[in-house]
């Protein structure tokens, strides 16, 4: 479990578990921010188009080159309304932005290059347009430094290699460039401030959402996350006629282990359990804290004979070896229930199960695997292991 008191873990950095869920909240801000801005470019990407005369900036000799520049960004603009919409084609918000930004990029340093005549009068408002166009693409780098090469620095490269094939100087340009220059900085600084802000709200949102639904002990599925994924999947067993399986858990004789040496160590015996435990757990598995020391697992696609094996293997990961809780050694066992589920069951009569041959385990003498299985099942025998 992370929590942001941790120094190793600044507040600004994703934790690696949380890495899927961040960049799943990343494409939803991309998909946002790609629509309002292609909404944005299609409108005012067309006015300029169509308001020569009104602007003073009557060129009609420039009108079609001006087009054939603009058509690009108009062309990405659709693209990514179309694809909004419709779904086809299915393209990534991501590359979206990409191309629009790079777009609006070659359209603003061509025109430029096609506009500029060395008097500021002249280029005066295509040196606007540059610096309504490099604060709208700093914008539009969601995911921060990694988007400015490619949004910045390549384009300016090229423009500027374009520019003395030209025949223009550098220090020519620079006085009509330095506007534009410093509001792409305070657009990229503004970027990744929003960037910093959108991982904070996603930590301190993926935090609450942990707590509500984590043992802040162990770190594992509290009963409540638990229930959820029980329902979850059994309604998966019941559509599809597939089978998963419980193991209920409770460790032996544990308030003796908490009258001896106090409920801190009782603690780190829990949490050693649960780390154990979860190394015989597959990616897709769920372990949970089910009640003061009871563990619950839930198997998918796993049949009783399967469960079994898992079951074993748990019980075993904790009694072949004693807990090392400071200066204690600890031998400590769990017993364990295991039962088997199908659509046809309902999920208070399979944990019912699960408790039951737990039960068993225990009057049986403790550290044991027992088994109910199903009624629905071809076999309803109970078997154990030692």
């Amino acid at each position: 479990m992370v929590r942001f008191s941790d120094p190793k873990t600044p507040y600004h950095k994703v934790p690696p578990e949380w890495l899927p869920a961040y960049e799943a909240h990343i494409r939803v801000v991309e998909r946002q921010v790609a629509v309002v801005a292609a909404w944005v470019l299609l409108i005012t990407v067309t006015l300029y188009q169509f308001t020569h005369e009104f602007r003073i900036a009557h060129r009609p000799d420039l009108w079609l080159t001006e087009f054939l520049f603009r058509a690009p960004v108009l062309a990405s603009a659709l693209l990514t309304l179309i694809s909004h919409y419709t779904g086809k084609p299915l393209c990534q918000s991501r590359h979206l932005l990409r191309v629009m930004g790079l777009s609006v990029m070659v359209m603003i340093l061509a025109l430029f290059l096609v506009h500029y005549n060395g008097r500021s009068a002249d280029t005066y408002q295509i040196t606007n347009g540059m610096v309504i166009s490099f604060f709208g693409v700093a914008i539009l780098s969601v995911r921060g430094p990694k988007e400015w090469w490619l949004m910045f620095f390549m384009p300016l490269a090229i423009f500027l290699l374009v520019a003395r094939r030209k025949g223009f100087a550098i220090t020519e340009l620079l006085p009509f460039l330095f506007d534009p220059l410093v509001m792409m900085v305070i657009g990229l600084v503004m970027s990744e401030a929003l960037r910093q802000l959108r991982v904070g709200e996603f930590l301190a949102r993926q935090q609450l959402r942990q707590q509500a639904t984590t043992d802040q002990l162990t770190g594992l599925l509290n009963r409540r996350a638990m229930h959820h994924l029980l329902e979850q999947e059994h309604a998966r067993a019941k559509r599809y006629g597939s089978t998963y399986s419980l193991i209920l858990g409770d460790l032996d004789n544990f308030k003796r282990v908490n009258d001896r040496y106090g409920h801190n160590i009782g603690d780190m015996v829990l949490q050693e359990t649960a780390r154990r435990l979860g190394l015989h757990m597959r990616t897709e598995d769920a372990l949970c804290r089910w009640g003061g020391e009871e563990i619950l697992m839930l198997l998918p696609e796993t049949d009783l004979e399967g469960a079994m094996q898992v079951a074993e293997k748990a019980r075993l990961s904790l009694a072949n070896e004693p807990m090392l809780t400071g200066e204690h050694s600890i031998p400590q066992t769990i017993s364990l229930g295991v039962t088997n589920c199908y659509g046809l069951d309902d999920i208070e009569s399979a944990i019912k199960r699960a408790d039951d041959a737990l039960y068993q385990a225990k009057e049986k003498g403790r550290n044991r695997t027992e088994a109910v299985a199903s009624t629905h099942s071809d076999n309803s025998s109970i078997k154990h292991q030692t």
